[in-house]
């Protein structure tokens, strides 16, 4: 009996060893985009796998293409209400959410990825930006600076009067009615439809985001005139959040926050550079832009877009100050 006691225990001790200390925790990491998208695949792949690498508690798995939901507007929603763990948002889907978050498509204010990206997180680190109710901000960036992509040329920004542009959300359509344009509100897809049947005449895009929306073939010149940035977050779930281990946790922030600013930033800025060699090289898409008294003359009529954002938004003056703060502070050291 003693002999069959002591089998029995070092085979309890053996089945003890052999299981893992601590489950991993399953996290579902969403994206409306494809795999091959540049915030997919140079941003939050990357931020995965290092996350991965420094804590054993967590099990990454990626489902890309809208796998959890196709509906670029409803991403909120999705990682709000749990149904993905983690996904990345487009605050311009998402109307009313992110008050303060539209700043970021103001024209003329942002002249780089990495300015907006930085200035994104700081102002998040401020306690600036709000609209985070269920959800946890693992990270900020944006795309290098939009432009104007028509489907005809034009040869100054005062020829788009008339003609009718997508924009993304409010304040895109606000610069769009400065100079006399018909703002169009579209997704992605209703965009590539509108532009190919001809019922409108061009974009606000950027070269990162015409590319992964398969738009390049239907416009035939850039405008070269810094239309905002697209700003991005990734929001984990409250709750899941809440339910991770520390050691996740930390890992999760240490390549997330200001990382991911810097990460994304570099991301969205080598893209864009790809691109436009291929674009000179194919020397389809003619590039253009305003000459120097040109741009400032269109700066200085766009500050009434600037008015109407501080106006309108809350606490919009602070936000604004903040920023301007922030790139002037960057502008300085660089």
């Amino acid at each position: 009996m003693k002999f069959i006691r002591q089998i029995g225990a070092a085979a309890a001790v053996a089945l003890i060893t052999a299981v893992p200390a601590t489950a991993q925790e399953l996290v579902k990491v969403g994206a409306f985009v494809p795999e091959q998208s540049v915030g997919v695949a140079n941003v939050i792949k990357p931020w995965m796998e290092a996350v991965s690498a420094e804590s054993s508690d967590v099990n990454m798995r990626g489902f890309w293409g809208g796998t959890l939901g196709k509906d670029p507007f409803k991403q909120f929603e999705l990682v709000q209400n749990g149904v993905a763990d983690v996904t990345w948002v487009l605050p311009g889907y998402t109307a009313g959410q992110f008050p303060e978050m539209s700043l970021f498509e103001l024209p003329f204010l942002f002249q780089s990825a990495e300015e907006a990206s930085v200035v994104g997180w700081k102002l998040h680190e401020q306690g600036l930006l709000t609209g985070f109710d269920g959800v946890h901000l693992i990270g900020f960036f944006a795309t290098e600076p939009n432009a104007i992509y028509m489907a005809e040329p034009i040869s100054s920004l005062d020829d788009i009067q008339g003609k009718k542009l997508r924009s993304v959300g409010p304040v895109h359509a606000s610069f769009l009615e400065t100079f006399g344009a018909a703002p169009q509100t579209l997704s992605s897809g209703e965009m590539n439809e509108a532009l190919n049947r001809g019922t409108i005449d061009g974009v606000i895009q950027s070269w990162s985001g015409l590319r992964t929306f398969k738009t390049l073939p239907l416009v035939s010149q850039e405008y070269k005139v810094p239309v905002g940035v697209i700003p991005f977050v990734l929001l984990m779930n409250q709750d899941k959040w809440d339910g991770l281990s520390a050691e996740a946790q930390a890992a999760m922030m240490k390549h997330g926050g200001m990382a991911m600013a810097e990460m994304g930033a570099v991301a969205y800025r080598d893209a864009a550079e790809t691109i436009l060699t291929s674009v000179k090289d194919e020397d389809r898409i003619t590039l253009d832009e305003p000459t120097r008294d040109e741009l400032s003359a269109y700066a200085e009529e766009a500050r009434a877009v600037h008015d109407w954002w501080i106006e309108r938004t809350p606490n919009g003056q602070a936000v604004y100050d903040a920023a301007i703060a922030a790139l002037e502070e960057m502008r300085g050291q660089s």
